[in-house]
């Protein structure tokens, strides 16, 4: 702290307003080069694996009897997902047709469509849990991110191989 005599200079000198300036401005560019830069990708692979999550909830919880009919999954159509029952018309209101973040430009890769019995275990298309591909079944998201559902548990992991 500076002491002046009454009257004296006050405020800042030159070269310390310049050094502060430089020190936000190297403060500044760090900040934006550790900044992330695939945020969308990874909001859009987080969406679709909670609504793989609720998918698998539905079967669970909403009266699976023994028939493929009552299997509630995910239907992909191009770039955008259903959640519905396997052989109805029922959908969940908010999924029907959805695209992931609302953009119709990112991409889902379409290994077929996913159903769940009432244990939450993926399941054909005649109500029998799946065996194969053994690594689970792996969708692809914006063309790099993974996802892989696996088989037996339903379990839903980031990348291409289960645990």
């Amino acid at each position: 702290m500076r002491c002046y005599a009454q009257g004296g200079q006050q405020g800042f000198t030159l070269i310390e307003l310049i050094s502060i300036i430089l020190l936000i401005g190297v403060i500044s560019v760090v900040a934006t080069a550790k900044w992330p830069g695939n945020m969308k990708e990874e909001a859009a692979v987080k969406e679709f694996k909670r609504a793989i999550r609720y998918a698998q909830h539905q079967a669970m919880t909403r009266q699976y009897i023994t028939t493929s009919n009552d299997a509630w999954g995910m239907a992909i159509n191009g770039n955008a997902y259903s959640i519905k029952r396997q052989v109805s018309a029922e959908n969940v209101p908010d999924f029907t047709n959805r695209n992931l973040l609302d953009d119709a430009s990112i991409t889902i890769s379409d290994p077929g469509d996913l159903w769940f019995n009432g244990l939450g275990e993926p399941i054909d298309a005649t109500g029998v849990p799946l065996t194969a591909p053994a690594t689970g079944i792996t969708y692809t998201i914006a063309g790099t991110k993974q996802l892989t559902v696996c088989l037996q548990t339903g379990y839903v992991v980031e990348g291409a191989t289960c645990p």
